[in-house]
């Protein structure tokens, strides 16, 4: 199972087996382009769709990356689970997509022949609202990833 990966986006999903578990959570404001203006000459809605494409290409190159080679150890992966949170924020922001909030949110388990249920809720716009998400793995742990991108009007 080396580098075996599986990416998702825009659905539920549950993955993964562990016996342990490091998660990190990061998130990010984008600036809104004139909040004040509510008539109904400004569209309801983004103007730019939220690129899901182009973030789960940022989520494999990312966590590939971090982890590709990593052994599971407890202490390193609940350190390397926020600085691949952050790290990931700030690829998604330089795509510089306005009004979107993005939440990004990593956890990362040691497989074990157990499983697992990583599950998370939102309220949102299904019209606008949307998420990437990708499964990293390798020979003794997994790493999940999610970006939540929340269309800020």
């Amino acid at each position: 199972m080396d580098g075996g990966t599986e990416p998702r986006s825009g659905k539920s999903q549950d993955e993964g087996t562990s016996e342990a578990l490091s998660s990190g959570f990061s998130a990010v404001s984008f600036p809104s382009a004139n909040r004040a203006s509510t008539s109904p000459a400004c569209p309801s809605g983004p103007l730019k769709r939220f690129p899901v494409a182009a973030v789960e290409e940022i989520l494999k190159d990312v966590l590939g990356s971090y982890l590709r080679e990593q052994p599971y150890e407890p202490a390193r992966c609940r350190e390397a689970a926020g600085d691949i949170a952050e790290v990931i924020k700030a690829r998604v922001k330089d795509l510089m997509i306005p009004r979107y909030k993005i939440v990004v949110v990593t956890h990362i388990g040691q497989l074990n022949e157990q499983s697992m249920r990583i599950g998370s809720r939102c309220l949102w716009d299904p019209a606008s609202d949307t998420f990437s998400s990708y499964v990293f793995k390798n020979a003794s742990l997994f790493a999940l990833a999610n970006v939540y991108a929340v269309y800020f009007e």
